[in-house]
């Protein structure tokens, strides 16, 4: 084939083409296809506008499906015939070839985000068609993570029955969560939502389940900065509705490769939770004892972040102060001193048993050396020994059986209104915690979003002060009637933390 000089033929092809009669367009791309089709071109600097009438035809309305088709197979024709070894690449002829790969791209992208949920149906040439596709959109235009029908569609191509698809999304991950900020964390989300609803007796596609898995697994070190990694782990064990024993050993081995200090209570109770249930029901032994296993995994990935007591269901009321505390304390483990002795200074504020909790909790994490865990041994107990003794009475008159106890606050505890910065309603019990921390200990946020205390005794030891293990029981108020209600829930809790504090104190 070789370029034919100008003709009148195009010149009229192009004036139908840009007309706004829908005949006229028609005429014009049958006379364009009979001669493409025949070895005919335009000169190069006309190739440029043909493209550019057939691509505006294409966005028109009012042509039906097939009248599109053929102005799709006069581009096809033309990219064929630059691309044939009989014409001679020159600058205008490059820009047509690539105005139409990036037409027929833009294209292949808008049926892909039509049918994001349906492309692991489509034809294997289709969908490695798609995969290459959203590669190179992901690539060239990084802020398409924020459509998330390409990543719907991303990640059921992950699922797709051909192990060749699945193969180019695995070797596709790597890549683009390097150049994609945001990339393997909207995948490993995207993709644990359908696992969830993925029917679990599909036993042929199990592999590349497992597959996909295992590579969001390896490139899970480069969603840490993600502002909501944290939260990820969570949606990830959200996939254990899926009930195929390979598929749940995966997500647990990917849930626990997301831990971080922030998120390992939540992890935690989801799975204590999750193996309760698979004990009371009819679940697999070795369901079970995955769970287990991922729990050990957990405790001892991070034990200084675990509670405990955060096994304990009873103490799920206390849970929202402890993790108000902690999140101050992680960040800020040079306030131990300070913290421990504020909180057993203003302790007698509480009002609540929550804080109350959050705040004896506290002063056992801060008592690190044996002095200290001794002197805060002996200040909660002398505060709290009715509040023990009462718990102890009950207790004897029910046979030592639990004692139900309806956890309650005060009645005029709940007449607050109050917001937090963002305009969202606080829970009451939130509001006390910053009020013990910021208006009663001296709490104060810099800019950096550290903590400080602002106190005349700051760099003090506690160990150092013999007054520091001494309670003020001047004013205790509001205490004395927190101790005097016979919070049973309160008392074990306290009872916990006690002896917590004397394995420290090596008693």
């Amino acid at each position: 084939m070789e370029n034919s000089p100008p003709c009148g033929d195009f010149w009229m092809i192009m004036a139908n083409l840009e007309s706004e009669n829908p005949v006229a367009n028609i005429a014009a791309m049958n006379h364009a296809l009979v001669l493409i089709e025949g070895g005919k071109l335009p000169e190069p600097q006309l190739v440029c506008r043909l493209i550019a009438g057939l691509v505006s035809n294409l966005e028109k309305p009012h042509h039906e499906i097939a009248t599109k088709r053929g102005f799709r197979s006069i581009l096809k024709a033309i990219s064929d015939a630059i691309t044939s070894n009989n014409i001679n690449m020159d600058a205008a002829l490059g820009e047509a070839l690539h105005a139409i790969q990036c037409y027929l791209m833009n294209e292949s992208l808008r049926s892909i985000q039509q049918h994001a949920s349906m492309v692991r149906l489509w034809t294997i040439q289709e969908q490695l068609t798609a995969v290459k596709v959203m590669y190179i959109f992901f690539h060239s235009s990084p802020e398409i993570i924020n459509d998330t029908r390409c990543v719907r569609a991303f990640a059921s191509l992950m699922l797709s029955p051909h192990a060749t698809v699945v193969y180019a999304c695995a070797g596709t991950l790597p890549s683009l969560s390097h150049v994609v900020p945001g990339f393997a964390f909207a995948m490993a989300r995207a993709y644990c939502n359908i696992l969830i609803v993925f029917p679990p007796q599909l036993s042929l596609q199990i592999p590349s389940v497992v597959l996909i898995l295992d590579m969001l697994k390896q490139i899970s070190t480069t969603m840490v900065d993600h502002p909501g990694f944290d939260d990820l782990a969570m949606d990830v064990l959200g996939a254990l509705a899926n009930r195929n024993f390979a598929v749940r050993r995966k997500v647990l081995d990917l849930a626990v490769s997301l831990l971080t200090p922030r998120n390992i209570v939540d992890v935690l109770w989801f799975l204590k939770n999750e193996l309760d249930l698979a004990a009371t029901a009819d679940i697999p032994i070795e369901y079970q004892q995955m769970l287990a296993e991922a729990i050990r995994e957990c405790q001892s990935a991070y034990p200084e972040s675990i509670m405990r007591f955060i096994l304990d269901p009873k103490y799920l009321v206390f849970i929202d102060c402890i993790c108000y505390i902690k999140e101050i304390m992680d960040r800020n483990p040079m306030l131990r001193a300070q913290l421990l002795k504020g909180i057993l200074r203003a302790l007698r504020h509480v009002r609540s048993s929550p804080v109350c909790a959050a705040a004896v909790w506290a002063v056992s994490v801060c008592s690190e050396s044996l002095l200290e865990a001794r002197g805060s041994f002996d200040a909660i107990l002398s505060l709290f020994e009715d509040l023990l003794k009462r718990r102890d009475i009950e207790k004897l008159i029910h046979g030592d059986r639990e004692v139900e106890h309806e956890y309650m606050l005060p009645r005029d505890y709940y007449g607050f209104k109050d917001r937090d910065a963002q305009g969202n309603h606080l829970k009451p019990w939130l509001m006390e915690m910053e009020e013990l921390l910021y208006v009663h200990i001296g709490l104060t946020k810099q800019a950096d979003r550290c903590y400080d205390i602002a106190s005349s005794s700051k760099g003090i030891s506690s160990s150092e002060d013999a007054s520091l293990f001494i309670p003020s029981l001047d004013h205790t108020d509001n205490l004395e009637i927190l101790v005097q209600s016979g919070d049973v829930l309160l008392a074990d809790f306290v009872d916990d933390i006690l002896s917590m504090l004397l394995e420290k104190a090596g008693v």
